[in-house]
């Protein structure tokens, strides 16, 4: 059996296309990911604009192409998140490609995103449990997935979820809300900084009260801020830690940077150029906030959630 769990971001379509058998597992057959600009035409409106059905049109083209070329899906699980589910029109939207492409789109709330994210990322960190399923060092991790539309925190034992939350303060909404002419200056900065530490009061008490010194930073700018740091390499690893230090350093090259700049560097990805500068920004306020021990990235996140999920329910089936 094969399953396509797609991911329909602000920003970025992604998708994953999986092979289900009762000898081999849950094997992924192919990967892809393009820009979709669901922003187009602002998210301030409220409204999913004119040009975004036609971006969004094209971006899943392209995904039902890659998915056709990989062999096929037998099934097809869309997943729309903080651009649609917050528009006036989000269910417009949905339908409209519902008919276009033959399958149904999941509108999910915040929450949700955040437990499939969850599920997603603790499918490459698996090396830090221990065989109650918790961190074998006993200590509790902070997980967050930066997109275009929201931000999702988890705390997490490494067995189950602590606490979850989806903010609604992505970089395609920030960047649109903190209107600058690059390189960002140190007082568009301040503002920024100013509004999300508001923003995240709850996450700043649950981060006093479970005291996490693990911090995973899941896929999209975590995977490019990886690509960055090693130049491309270990790509092939589904998690890897990172150095504070490194990725301190990188922020200082990214806020001084123009956005033909860092196209040239080797290991920025083009559908993140306008939205690098300030995720690494709001990374290093979480980072210096919250304090972790240990930095990892993980290349894993909501389809991959998506994607286990499905295969737990095949397996459930078989039984």
């Amino acid at each position: 059996m094969r399953v396509a769990v797609l991911d329909l971001g602000t920003n970025v379509f992604n998708m994953i296309l999986g092979e289900f058998s009762k000898e081999g597992g849950c094997k992924t057959i192919a990967e892809y990911k393009c820009a979709a600009k669901l922003g187009a035409g602002g998210l301030s409106s409220g409204l999913i604009a004119p040009v975004a059905f036609q971006t969004a049109t094209a971006a899943l083209e392209k995904i039902m192409e890659a998915i056709e070329e990989a062999g096929g899906a037998d099934m097809v699980i869309p997943y729309a998140t903080s651009a649609v589910r917050d528009a006036s029109n989000g269910l417009e939207f949905a339908e409209y490609l519902n008919s276009r492409f033959g399958f149904k789109i999941r509108i999910i709330p915040g929450e949700r995103e955040a437990e499939l994210i969850f599920k997603g990322i603790m499918e490459s960190v698996g090396h830090l449990r221990g065989p109650q399923g918790r961190f074998s060092s006993g200590e509790n991790a902070l997980m967050l997935d930066i997109g275009g539309g929201s931000n999702e925190f988890i705390i997490t034992d490494g067995a189950q979820i602590l606490w979850k939350r989806s903010f609604p303060i992505g970089m395609a909404r920030m960047r649109e809300q903190f209107n600058y002419q690059e390189p960002l200056p140190g007082k568009v900065i301040g503002e920024f900084l100013k509004f999300n530490d508001n923003v995240l009061g709850e996450l700043w008490e649950q981060v006093e009260k479970y005291r996490p010194s693990i911090f995973i930073g899941s896929s999209g700018s975590f995977d490019t801020f990886k690509d960055l740091i090693f130049n491309c390499g270990y790509r092939e690893l589904p998690s890897i830690g990172i150095k504070g230090e490194d990725l301190k350093a990188l922020n200082d090259v990214l806020v001084a940077s123009l956005a033909h700049e860092r196209i040239k560097m080797p290991g920025m990805s083009p559908i993140r150029v306008d939205y690098i500068v300030l995720a690494s920004v709001f990374t290093q306020f979480v980072l210096e906030r919250v304090k972790p021990a240990t930095i990892y990235q993980s290349s894993y996140s909501l389809k991959e959630g998506g994607l286990k999920e499905e295969f737990e329910k095949y397996k459930n089936e078989l039984i």
